[in-house]
């Protein structure tokens, strides 16, 4: 685990250590490696311990082992310090994947954890461990408890400030604008070093109060990341000024200088942290709805293009059937036709007179019967585009081609229609709406086995609506079924192979594509099937 190491990441990471601890000693002055103010490259190396694993764990070594060398620890002393700091680096990859911190920084558990082990485990370690050395080694010049809260202190503020922004650094560089990027912390930084170093605002929660909701503001805009990235800018800013000793923070002595700074940027990270955790929950909750959403939606539509095809396989049954009453007629005109060819033939007959009889009629017949595949086959096709058309026209289109079937069964159709009025939409799949309400009285008819079987089709208007009644006599719905009639694979028609899809997809077609609505109550004769558009 351990010798999987990656050499490049460890390398920088050593280097970021020792510049940014160098620069930390600089601008927040400590007379050893003990620093009260915001210790950065602690931070740094935890955000890399976090996205990189075991295998940068050298680069920390490395780093602490020279910084503390060139600060005037001895050697000993200096490679004990960097091997409690690297145990404090690997105990924090132990205790993330223990907890299963996702460093993406999703939700406010993640800050939670990740918080909770800085401040209560991570640098109680670290700094216990730490001063232990120092003390042995007489290296430090502070007591034990000053020396403890100061490195416990500095440390939890460095990692609480640039751990965040460099794990979310590390994981969105590639998307970010690196122009945009710039330009966020050049203008921000102007706004701080205009407010610290040139008015000297000396008055930091007045300071607090003008810089606090740009920050706010920016995370809510932009993300968390951005509003993390302006708390860095501030805290170089605001550590410049405690350098220079000029502006909010300065005070009778360097260290309440440098706990007013750390508590000017503390207000900072906890705000932004909160602000940007509640905005990023919220988008990723949303964008998790979102694509909820978007999944269920071609579910349902996947589905009901399943349901269509199979509706239109239940229909193209229908179809053939219908064809096959149809042609009955012509076929038997066929028959006798070719008997009387042969019979002339017989009788020795046969002249250019039967001849063109038989041609004349035989292609007729022919005729029809191919007029007949037509008819089915422009009903059954799916409109491309929207269009107006006249209901009557379709309805009696409709009883056109289903007339043989209707009459192979006796049962007569009553048909008034009243109205003229023209729709906008497919009329194709409105007529096999139609066509589904109708066959579905048909079978009604059929299987109760009615003497005198009737359809009543009523087209009317009143005021600016439009209604179709279908109405048959067939005794109706049962009162228990009737909530059911028009849910997907509900059918009482389970002996004859009903699909139970018929209803359900004239219903569809008229509710959803149509925009008008299709209901279903029993008169006194049957069930009455109403669609109502608005004109």
């Amino acid at each position: 685990m351990l010798l999987n190491i990656n050499m490049p990441a460890t390398l920088l990471l050593a280097l970021l250590y020792y510049t940014t601890g160098e620069l930390s000693f600089l601008l927040l002055t400590s007379d050893n490696i003990i620093n009260l103010g915001v210790f950065i490259p602690e931070g740094i190396a935890l955000a890399f311990a976090l996205y990189y694993g075991f295998g940068i764990l050298g680069g920390i070594l490395i780093g602490q082992f020279f910084l503390a060398l060139v600060n005037h620890i001895s050697p000993e002393a200096a490679i004990a310090v960097a091997l409690v700091n690297t145990l404090e680096a690997y105990s924090a990859i132990l205790i993330a994947r223990y907890f299963s911190l996702d460093i993406r920084l999703k939700e406010f558990r993640d800050i939670a954890v990740l918080m909770g082990m800085i401040l209560f485990v991570l640098q109680p370690l670290s700094a216990f461990g730490g001063n232990m050395i120092l003390l042995f080694f007489q290296e430090s010049k502070e007591g034990f408890f000053w020396g403890f809260f100061s490195w416990w202190f500095g440390n939890i503020m460095g990692q609480m400030l640039f751990t965040p922004f460099v794990l979310l650094l590390l994981q969105e560089y590639k998307q970010l604008s690196l122009r945009e990027f710039a330009l966020y912390g050049l203008f921000f930084a102007l706004a701080e070093y205009l407010l610290e170093l040139v008015l000297v605002i000396e008055n930091s929660f007045l300071l607090l109060s003008l810089t606090l909701p740009i920050v706010v503001f920016v995370t809510f805009k932009k993300g968390l990341l951005f509003g993390l990235y302006l708390n860095v800018v501030a805290a170089f800013i605001s550590s410049y000024a405690v350098y220079k000793g000029i502006g909010a923070f300065q005070a009778s002595s360097m260290v309440d200088n440098i706990i007013n700074y750390n508590l000017y940027i503390l207000a900072h990270i906890t705000i932004v942290l909160t602000v940007g955790i509640l905005v990023q929950e919220k988008r990723y909750y949303q964008k998790h709805l979102e694509d909820l959403v978007n999944s269920e939606v071609e579910k349902n539509r996947q589905q009901q293009l399943f349901m269509l095809q199979q509706s239109r396989l239940a229909q193209m049954g229908e179809m053939i059937s219908m064809i096959a009453h149809q042609w009955r007629q012509p076929l038997n005109n066929l028959s006798l036709i070719n008997q009387f060819l042969i019979n002339r033939y017989k009788k020795g007959s046969l002249d250019d007179e039967a001849l063109s009889y038989f041609k004349k009629r035989s292609h007729g017949q022919i005729a029809l019967m191919s007029q007949t595949i037509d008819d089915f086959r422009n009903f059954f096709q799916s409109d491309k585009n929207r269009e107006h058309f006249c209901v009557k026209s379709v309805v009696e289109r409709l009883l056109d081609i289903t007339d043989a079937v209707f009459r192979h069964y006796k049962i007569d159709i009553v048909c008034s229609c009243r109205s003229k009025a023209n729709l906008y939409g497919h009329s194709n799949e409105f007529s096999q709406a139609l066509l589904n309400i109708i066959n579905n009285a048909k079978d009604a008819l059929i299987e109760r086995e009615i003497h005198d079987k009737k359809i009543y089709i009523n087209l009317f208007e009143k005021g600016n609506r439009l209604f179709l009644e279908i109405e048959d006599n067939a005794g109706g719905v049962d009162e228990s079924l009737k909530e059911k009639i028009f849910d997907p694979y509900f059918s009482t028609k389970r002996a004859r192979n009903g699909t139970g899809l018929g209803l359900y997809m004239s219903k569809m077609i008229i509710e959803e594509k149509m925009g008008a609505s299709l209901d279903m109550y029993n008169s006194d004769k049957g069930a009455c099937f109403v669609i109502t558009i608005e004109l």
